[in-house]
């Protein structure tokens, strides 16, 4: 998991000690969260970070929540 900020990444691999890339599992992952309703980003170089931020609604009273 890689953040800064409000801004996280989530990189998915096959392998923890080859790390290798999960690029199908990401795609699936990210097709599953918007079935639910929540929309996220694929990046990365190998396409295998699910990338997660507020919306642009978000406000300095929902930061102060969290």
């Amino acid at each position: 998991v890689r953040g800064v900020g409000l801004f996280i990444g989530i990189e998915l691999v096959r392998n923890r000690k080859t790390k290798e890339p999960a690029k199908s599992e990401t795609a699936r992952a990210m097709e599953q969260c918007r079935e639910l309703g929540l929309l996220v980003g694929k990046g990365g170089a190998h396409n295998n970070v699910l990338r997660i931020k507020p919306p642009l609604c978000f406000n300095k009273e929902d930061a102060d929540f969290l």
